[in-house]
């Protein structure tokens, strides 16, 4: 017992004392919640001390599918902009440094270059910034040009690095010790060896692991009262710094690599998040410069399309921080007046409308994973237009031409396509997508009008059904095809029409066959080769390498984690820690990608309100006890003139039916997909939590029309404060340690 009782009082010291403050603040948030849905329950049933039981008993059980299209108002304009605004300052507020090494120099193939500087410096430091190639550098240096140094890596028995020296190289391979690895493109990368050297000669040789192996700057640094900087860095450029910029500057000159020392006013006082690529950017990033320069990419891990939306930031503001990020921060910015009109669509109200927009635009999710250069934000912004235009679609009632119908129609699935074209996670939205439209056509079957001036229901479901197959089926797939156009150029294919039908012709069959053996085939199965000499041979050939690749990844990450802990916002992913360069004044910088914990647990608590009513409405066809027992459980609100309460919102309109599936169409693929999985993965079912918890406001605010302004400004007065209470920790601002292990680590599986 005394074992037990220690290792408990450890566990308790280890894991729950240091959370215990913000623990209090997580007690205090989910007390919240549980008032706002108090207030939603109580709102749901009959006022006492009136009739009105009567009229809601009276009222005809709503089983259909109509769904409501409120037009924007004038009063609108004002909260639709005032959010956006407010949200895109704070998505764009340090986003990313707009300055980075834009020439470089290839070394891959062996090159070498020696370099000479105008005189000798005694070298403490250096930083270099990787470019695109992967590979290694053997760094030499001297100070009379005859005896010569090499930089080696100094490793423990498990091979890992632990430091660098200089030594004689004579009898001995080069060394190679200068690494730029796949993790360590477009970042700024320091050296500081154990023994300073005198040197006026360096001489680096590459080695290429493919192809490419390009160095974008090299800086040298010396000690702080020898230099001509207060950091200690060496002013050095291709030519006297006097000279370039009219500055009474001695700076030291160098012959030879001109392109590794043109750029030295970008190079930071230290590689940060800031300035350098960090988590996932170094593959998305990276293949958008690939894309842009005609380099067969990288990553192949995922559709182009997302990619390729990354380097139009890059064109206009260069291989740069801010280039990189900007697309997607825009996208996350876009997302907020579409949101804003959905919303108004759905429910016609403005506090709705403005406090759903609130609730999405401070998520923490929203803007963690806007600010990063991957390609999840396109995702999410095409799913929401997709269901954006079904959902418009969809209000059309029985008996509307054909020709209004089209437009939404068409743009639902030209967006999906295009959303397809980004990310896999989109495809899943396809099956609520489909759901939703059959469910539209048999509820347009029921409701048409009969007559002699309605329109015939034959000729125009058949037209539709058309439309749909281009819509949603050839378009996509053209555009699919068509987003790998980067990697037949990159690969010099004959893009010509006869080429590209016959790769077709070729290519798809073998991927069909491939699939299917791979199901049915057993683990001995072996899958043909495909054609990869035109662009859908390309574009097969990946579908296969993707399909298998996602199947594969399953090793341990200290950060992934599974969808019933997304619930619950159980394990953010950290995206960057910083707990060294300010550990002296008790500072680190940090940031990681999890919900709002109001987004997240009130849409949970509201997707079960949208959840429950079809299942309560299964039971409740079974035996009247149960059913008696069931509605005494929950809040009621009619009373049958048997004297048995009924749940008043046991069964969900059209508008709770269509947040329901498109929220289960993104989230549940994620319970039966066996590999490692990340918070992030939720991000498109945030989307359907904040319609979740909106049309809850909007129910409170029907029922209530008095008292609904305290829960729903609250809820969404809470949501704010605590975009603002975790700010620092969701854009990596220094923040002190005191504040981040006491005030926001609400549970011990926070890596705060």
């Amino acid at each position: 017992m005394s074992d037990l009782a220690q290792n408990l009082e450890s566990g308790f010291r280890q894991y729950i004392y240091p959370c215990l403050t913000g623990m209090a603040f997580a007690l205090v948030v989910l007390l919240g919640i549980v008032l706002f849905f108090s207030a939603y329950c109580s709102a749901c049933r009959p006022r006492r001390g009136n009739v009105e039981w009567i009229a809601l008993r009276e009222r005809p059980t709503r089983r259909g599918f109509s769904l409501p299209l409120h037009p924007m108002e004038r009063r609108d304009a004002l909260p639709l902009l005032l959010i956006t605004v407010l949200y895109a300052f704070s998505a764009f507020f340090r986003l990313g440094s707009l300055s980075a090494p834009q020439s470089a120099l290839d070394l891959g193939d062996n090159g070498s270059v020696e370099i000479e500087l105008s005189e000798q410096v005694y070298l403490t430091k250096l930083m270099y910034f990787s470019n695109l190639g992967t590979g290694s550098y053997n760094l030499e240096v001297s100070a009379d040009g005859e005896t010569w140094y090499t930089l080696w890596a100094r490793k423990d028995e498990e091979g890992d690095v632990t430091g660098y020296y200089w030594a004689d190289a004579e009898g001995y391979s080069p060394s190679y010790a200068l690494p730029q690895k796949y993790n360590d493109l477009f970042k700024w990368l320091e050296i500081e060896p154990e023994n300073p050297q005198n040197v006026r000669y360096l001489r680096l040789t590459g080695k290429a692991d493919k192809g490419l192996l390009e160095l974008g700057e090299l800086a040298l640094y010396s000690a702080v009262g020898e230099s001509r900087d207060p950091l200690g860095r060496l002013n050095v450029s291709p030519a006297p710094l006097s000279a370039r910029n009219g500055a009474d500057l001695t700076g030291i000159t160098v012959s030879g690599a001109d392109a590794l020392f043109d750029e030295q006013d970008t190079v930071p006082a230290q590689s940060t998040w800031y300035n350098s690529a960090y988590f996932d950017e170094i593959y998305h990033a990276r293949t958008a410069l690939e894309h842009l320069e005609g380099v067969y990419p990288y990553e192949v891990s995922h559709p182009p399309l997302g990619k390729l939306i990354i380097g139009l930031g890059i064109r206009v503001f260069g291989m740069t921080p801010f280039g990189w990020r900007f697309m997607g921060t825009l996208f996350g910015v876009c997302m907020l007046p579409i949101l804003y009109v959905f919303l108004k669509n759905l429910f016609g109200r403005t506090a709705v409308a403005a406090c759903g927009t609130c609730l999405f635009a401070f998520d923490f999710m929203h803007l963690t994973q806007t600010r990063i250069a991957t390609i999840d934000t396109y995702g999410v912004f095409f799913i929401l237009l997709m269901y954006f235009f079904l959902y418009r679609y969809l209000t059309l009632p029985a008996g509307t031409p054909f020709r209004r119908g089209a437009l939404p129609l068409f743009l639902s699935g030209l967006f999906w396509g295009i959303g397809a074209a980004s990310k896999w996670t989109v495809i899943y939205g396809a099956a609520g997508l489909a759901v939703l439209y059959f469910i539209g056509l048999h509820a347009k079957w029921r409701a048409w009008p009969v007559g002699e001036q309605a329109p015939r229901f034959a000729p125009w479901l058949v037209k539709t059904l058309l439309l749909s197959a281009l819509c949603f089926v050839a378009i996509p797939a053209c555009i699919y095809c068509l987003s790998y156009l980067p990697y037949a150029q990159a690969k010099g294919v004959d893009l010509s029409f006869a080429n590209t039908l016959a790769g077709a012709r070729e290519s798809l069959p073998v991927l069909i066959q491939n699939l299917w053996g791979r199901y049915t085939g057993g683990e001995g199965f072996q899958a043909a080769s495909i054609p990869k000499d035109s662009l859908p041979g390309i574009m097969a050939d990946n579908q296969w390498f993707m399909l298998t690749y996602h199947e594969g990844v399953h090793a341990a990450h200290p950060y992934s984690s599974r969808w019933y802990q997304w619930l619950v916002d159980a394990r953010p992913i950290l995206y960057y820690l910083d707990n060294k360069s300010g550990a002296a004044q008790e500072l680190k910088a940090a940031f990681g990608c999890f919900n709002n914990p109001i987004v997240c647990w009130a849409g949970l608590l509201a997707m079960l309100t949208l959840l429950l009513p079809p299942l309560l409405s299964l039971l409740s066809t079974l035996t009247r006890p149960l059913r008696a027992f069931l509605a005494r459980l929950l809040p009621g609100g009619t009373v049958r003139c048997d004297g048995v309460p009924a749940l008043d919102f046991l069964a969900p309109d059209g508008r709770g039916i269509f947040i329901l599936i498109g929220y289960l169409s993104q989230f549940l693929p994620w319970v039966f997909i066996g590999r490692t999985t990340f918070e992030y993965h939720y991000f498109p079912s945030t989307v359907f939590l904040v319609l979740a918890v909106s049309y809850v406001m909007d129910g409170m605010i029907r029922r209530r029309p008095d008292t609904w302004r305290g829960p729903v400004y609250g809820l969404t007065a809470g949501a704010v404060g605590l975009y603002v209470l975790f700010y620092p920790v969701l854009i990596g601002l220094m923040t002190p340690t005191w504040y981040t292990s006491n005030i926001l680590k609400w549970l011990p599986s926070w890596p705060f």
